[in-house]
């Protein structure tokens, strides 16, 4: 397989060469893609992967057969003899395998870092605590409809690897960046980095807020003045720790106007550059809702506008993305009470936004996997909005005693029960939204499973009608 380095002194080629020997840990769709590539290239692959063979749902066809897999855990022993290893995302850095590997001199390599050391098309990377999903999808559909070869993936779900093999025909390579993916880049640079939003997330990984908010800025530690950062205006958490940014801005903002960037005046969509401003689309000719998906369409312009796509495809992809399952997912109406699936509400942050576009009588389900963050931003708007409050999972105490006497609360087992009991306490003018605000991790494989558990469960109990 023939590989074009980004630096053609890459230090990586040394180690890549033919029979080298390459650790890959974690054998989630990331590992798999990573451990294909490499074995493709002629390096002899070994991976380790921390579930047991009897428990892994990974379906073994998907991996090149000459890769040895070591089940059952991380022994330190095994990482002793590769002078590389390269990590998943979801694989934390300070694993103790991987830092006596470190010591003693191996090369630890993300692998998001290895697919931008192997790829030469120009990177658009988004990140943020909410919206990173739908806006790189939008993203996707206004290269496509501007005639664009430009792939979506990295977090979203196709793992960035899968991309090297067609690097000489891309325009672009757009990629959802977590900050897992961010804590383990050397040299990434993307030519677009945009940054949506901060709220607290993923405090079981991060030591705290500080450090994860310093994963995030690593997405434009390599960045200068060629490139561009898109940034939410509005957000004060991204104006604060972008204040010192020395690579030029086209901001975005749903409040204001901006001397430059996206923004929305008198209903429209707004580009201004160069002192002119263009109008993109309509905000009423918008498919998806809520002023959470308005700021994801205005960061999507903004991030396309520097791609140099044309305002027409970027009107007919706002005007034609209904949105991404299992976000604020509009699965019917039970006796006219609309019912939404929001399992990608995996965080504080984002369930907040899910309610923001909602009335005054949500019957909510929130629970799940505690992912150590504060749930007191939630109290204030479940007492204004939430009529009935249905808690499940691992975080449910925690959230009982964090929302005491908010609402009427009451704590269930299992999605199904929590959606029996919304059915029954359903009333004309309420509205029904499954918003976890915590990981899936107790209970499921993932939100995309927790999200089909949740549909079949409304359609058992409700017979929803579109």
């Amino acid at each position: 397989m023939a590989i074009r380095f980004r630096d053609i002194k890459d230090p990586l080629m040394r180690l890549l060469s033919e029979g080298s020997q390459v650790l890959v840990v974690g054998l989630g769709s990331s590992g798999i893609s990573a451990a294909n590539l490499l074995a493709e290239m002629g390096c002899a692959v070994e991976v380790s992967e921390k579930a047991r063979r009897e428990d892994s749902m990974v379906d073994m066809s998907l991996l090149d057969p000459s890769i040895r897999v070591h089940w059952g855990g991380h022994p330190p022993e095994l990482f002793e003899k590769f002078p590389l290893i390269v990590i998943s995302p979801g694989v934390p850095y300070d694993l103790q395998a991987l830092t006596v590997a470190a010591k003693r001199g191996a090369w630890v390599l993300g692998e998001m870092e290895l697919a931008f050391r192997l790829t030469t098309a120009p990177w658009v990377a988004v990140t943020g605590s909410n919206g990173k999903s739908t806006t790189v999808t939008l993203v996707d559909l206004m290269a496509k409809m501007e005639g664009l070869n430009a792939p979506a993936g990295g977090n979203l779900g196709t793992p960035v690897t899968r991309f090297v093999d067609r690097d000489d025909n891309l325009d672009f390579i757009v990629a959802e960046v977590s900050s897992f993916q961010l804590e383990t880049v050397e040299t990434f640079r993307p030519a677009i980095a945009a940054m949506l939003n901060i709220s607290p997330d993923h405090l079981d990984r991060h030591a705290d807020l500080d450090e994860y908010v310093s994963a995030k800025l690593r997405i434009f530690s390599r960045m200068d003045s060629d490139d561009w950062a898109v940034l939410n205006d509005d957000d004060e958490w991204v104006s604060r720790v972008t204040a010192d940014l020395s690579i030029k801005s086209f901001p975005f903002s749903r409040k204001h106007g901006l001397p430059e960037g996206a923004f929305v005046k008198e209903g429209w969509i707004i580009l201004r550059e160069g002192g002119e401003e263009f109008p993109v689309a309509a905000v009423n000719s918008l498919t998806l809702r809520g002023t959470h998906n308005l700021e994801n369409a205005l960061a999507a312009t903004a991030v396309a506008c520097r791609m140099g796509i044309g305002r027409g495809a970027m009107a007919r992809a706002l005007q034609s993305f209904s949105g991404l399952e299992h976000r604020m997912e509009l699965l019917g109406y039970f006796r006219g009470v609309p019912v939404y699936n929001d399992s990608k509400g995996t965080n504080v942050g984002a369930t907040l936004r899910s309610l923001e576009g909602l009335g005054s009588d949500v019957i909510l389900i929130l629970g799940g996997k505690d992912k150590g963050t504060s749930y007191d931003p939630l109290k204030e708007v479940i007492q204004k909005k939430v009529s009935h409050l249905i808690l499940l999972g691992e975080a449910a105490k925690r959230m009982e005693e964090a929302f005491n006497g908010a609402t009427r609360t009451v704590i269930v087992k299992d999605v199904d029960e929590a959606v029996r009991l919304a059915v029954q306490r359903a009333r004309p003018g309420s509205e029904i939204l499954f918003s976890p605000a915590c990981s899936s991790f107790d209970m499921f494989s993932g939100y995309e499973e927790r999200g089909r558990v949740f549909k079949k469960a409304a359609r058992k109990y409700m017979g929803l009608v579109r």
